[in-house]
């Protein structure tokens, strides 16, 4: 299994939030593509904390649940929950616009 990176969100965000943005970039561009799972002017990908882990086997439920909680905090990602199942609480993402161009134009971006 081979996963990449963007340095620069590294660097602004922390190495775990830059390789879960980068599998919910890679997700949402799927379902994108599919014309599915758009809710709201916006194409979401659904995932438990416990999915990522199974996607991204070198982080905790913990590491991942902080980095999608620093990126949220930012501004970049979004959380909502569309399941039909009232019992179904697993959380679905988005991009934010801020985040969009983040991950469109990461490479021109600085910290701040």
């Amino acid at each position: 299994m081979f996963h990449a990176l963007n340095t620069n969100i590294a660097q602004c965000y922390g190495v775990n939030a830059a390789l879960v943005v980068q599998y919910i970039w890679e997700e949402i561009g799927k379902n994108e593509f599919a014309g599915r799972d758009s809710y709201g002017g916006k194409t979401w990908m659904r995932s438990s904390q416990i999915m990522f882990t199974a996607v991204l086997p070198y982080l905790s439920k913990n590491m991942v649940r902080r980095a999608l909680e620093r990126l949220m905090k930012q501004g970049v990602i979004i959380r909502g929950e569309f399941s039909e199942s009232r019992f179904d609480r697993t959380s679905w993402y988005a991009f934010t616009q801020f985040g969009r161009l983040l991950m469109q134009e990461s490479e021109d971006e600085n910290c701040e």
